[in-house]
């Protein structure tokens, strides 16, 4: 009995060739057919089929077994579809931003002008294109930089590209798959749609949505999804939630082409580079047909006379969404229904959409800030402190006049470069959440209180004063049979510092676990004692001790903490003058005299 049966383990010792074997041989023994022993049977030729589709079925079973649950799923292409089912569109790759600032030479005389979607400008080889349509108005005819453009917009490297004039078939929710080679990235937020009916000579730009069900059957927009193959769905309405393409409409698609492989650029890079016109016929006939009345845009000419520059450095390129920022975006979307109602709806929503240029991020309601952040400033002195720089140049560029009642979101800046987020980002973070937030929130950006953190022992009788920080220094005893050098060990330290002190792993409102830390040091091959010295007063203290301070009003808030410090939700961290802490850093062998602080 046990001759015709396998042990019910033995299909994963099989492949195509040894299961066409089996099969062989089972029928050999059974003395009823011989054709399987013939290449070429109709027999032989069944026997191959039914191997190799086994063979094929057992190639998914060992690939997606463990990755059919949602909290289990690691592989990006199993994770995409999986969340499919919750309508979680996850984030491509997003390429370089940099405000920039626009000055129009005298050869422009004055007037209304618009510099039209899709130019660019060559930087050294790498272009930075402009996403949409740009009016402004020049008072004079000499050189003059115009200020409502001066850093409220973005440029995005790379150059637009149009993909392949589509025909439509007429059925619902008609999908179109862009079909580009592997090595070509697209930016996640910037394909454009435009549709020409059938029978009509005039496009029409289409808008792009979250999710086609919170729209109408008369409204003209598409979804777009990346999808488990990284390659980019657009996808229309049915007439019922978004617009049908009906038989036969043409469907143009302009798309921003990024890379991985440029650098950054600094202040000023872009050096009142001149602007260079996008062209082609199809384009030209779209930008006459959506253009509107007023609109004067700038010749091919022309624009040679329009310089770009900045004053802020770039954002860098970021890959597409990760498997695990995936699995804890896709559940908190799916709770909030593209709707933005409670603080992780917003924190989720800008998280998902907005990491390009956002590190961290907490929303808080009116109550929170004024019984958490505006009190602080109180305590700390100010009488008025919605007169704070800060305060007032938000509340007076993105809020109205009213001063209460208000959503308030404290940004972190993912670039380490920039100090706060530029204006044309908080401007382009406040209208994409224009769509989805309560209809009666008022959207105001805020920035963080930026706390400084540096080794420090405080003198008796002494107030905190940050001029003095020099002054102490993080003290390290090496074991006497150590054979490990002063540099190697100090490397070690520096490297625990800057993982502790980054922009990828501090928090608004971090814990600051001086425990943990004091830990992490001791546990490095040859380091036995840690210990916080200071010079002038010849004063020794075990473990470490920190003196943090707002990086805003020094003299108002600075305090000297040895244990764990839990920070405010408006306040971040940072390591002051991180990259010379090998220079605040001494290293002492076992057997000299450590004098230990008297308290």
């Amino acid at each position: 009995m046990e001759d015709n049966f396998l042990n019910k383990n033995s299909y994963l010792s099989f492949d195509a060739t040894s299961l066409r074997d089996l099969l062989v041989d089972r029928l050999n023994r059974g003395k009823v057919f011989t054709d399987q022993n013939y290449q070429g049977s109709n027999l032989s030729s069944l026997l191959d089929v039914v191997g190799f589709t086994f063979s094929t079925l057992m190639y998914y079973l060992n690939k997606t077994a463990s990755e059919s649950m949602f909290s289990e799923s690691q592989i990006y292409e199993n994770m995409n579809r999986i969340v499919k089912i919750l309508n979680y569109n996850p984030v491509g790759r997003l390429g370089q931003t940099v405000p920039y600032k626009v000055t129009a030479t005298s050869i422009i005389k004055s007037g209304n002008y618009t510099i039209p979607r899709y130019s660019y400008v060559n930087v050294g080889g790498v272009f930075y294109s402009i996403n949409q349509d740009t009016t402004f108005t020049k008072s004079t005819d000499d050189d003059e930089t115009i200020d409502a453009i001066a850093n409220t917009y973005l440029a995005y490297q790379g150059l637009y590209d149009e993909y392949p004039l589509y025909t439509a078939s007429g059925i619902d929710n008609e999908i179109i798959f862009m079909s580009l080679e592997e090595d070509i990235y697209v930016d996640h937020f910037n394909i454009d749609v435009y549709v020409k009916r059938f029978g009509t000579n005039k496009w029409i730009k289409w808008t792009r949505c979250s999710e086609l069900f919170l729209y109408s059957s008369d409204d003209t927009v598409y979804e777009v999804r990346f999808n488990q193959n990284k390659k980019y769905e657009i996808k229309f309405g049915d007439d019922i939630n978004g617009k049908k393409l009906d038989q036969n409409d043409e469907v143009s698609i302009f798309y921003l082409r990024v890379s991985d492989k440029v650098s950054g650029i600094g202040p000023n890079v872009l050096g009142d580079s001149s602007l260079i016109s996008y062209n082609s016929i199809r384009y030209v006939n779209i930008l006459t047909d959506t253009s509107t009345t007023y609109e004067n845009f700038l010749t091919p000419y022309q624009l040679n006379y329009i310089k770009l520059n900045n004053d802020y450095p770039s954002t860098v390129f970021t890959p597409e969404e990760t498997v695990d920022s995936i699995r804890n975006n896709a559940p908190k979307t799916f709770r909030s229904q593209y709707r933005l109602i409670t603080s992780n709806d917003y924190e989720s929503f800008l998280k998902s959409n907005y990491s390009l240029f956002l590190s961290d991020l907490k929303v808080v309601n009116n109550e929170n800030y004024t019984a958490n952040y505006i009190k602080y400033l109180y305590d700390l002195g100010l009488s008025e402190p919605q007169k704070d720089n800060r305060i007032l140049f938000n509340q007076i560029k993105f809020a109205s006049s009213c001063n209460f009642n208000n959503i308030y979101i404290y940004m972190v800046p993912k670039n380490e470069l920039q100090q706060y987020i530029t204006p044309p980002q908080k401007e382009i973070i406040l209208n994409g959440l224009q769509e989805t937030k309560t209809l009666t929130s008022k959207i105001v950006p805020m920035d963080p209180v930026y706390i400084y953190v540096d080794f420090y022992i405080e003198k008796v009788d002494e107030y905190p004063i940050i001029d003095n920080i020099n002054l102490s220094k993080l003290l390290i005893t090496k074991s006497s049979n150590s054979r490990r050098s002063d540099s190697s060990i100090k490397s070690d330290i520096d490297k625990i510092f800057k993982k502790y002190f980054s922009r990828e792993v501090n928090k608004l409102g971090q814990l600051i676990d001086i425990f943990q830390i004091s830990t992490d040091l001791l546990n490095i091959d040859s380091v036995e004692r840690v210990q916080t010295y200071r010079s002038d007063i010849d004063t020794y203290l075990e473990g470490i001790s920190f003196i943090f301070w707002n990086s805003t009003y020094p003299e108002a808030d600075a305090k000297v903490f040895s244990q764990n410090i839990q920070l405010e939700n408006f306040k971040y961290p940072i390591f002051n003058n991180i990259q010379n802490l090998f220079s605040r850093i001494e290293i002492v062998e076992k057997n000299m005299f450590i004098k230990a602080a008297d308290f």
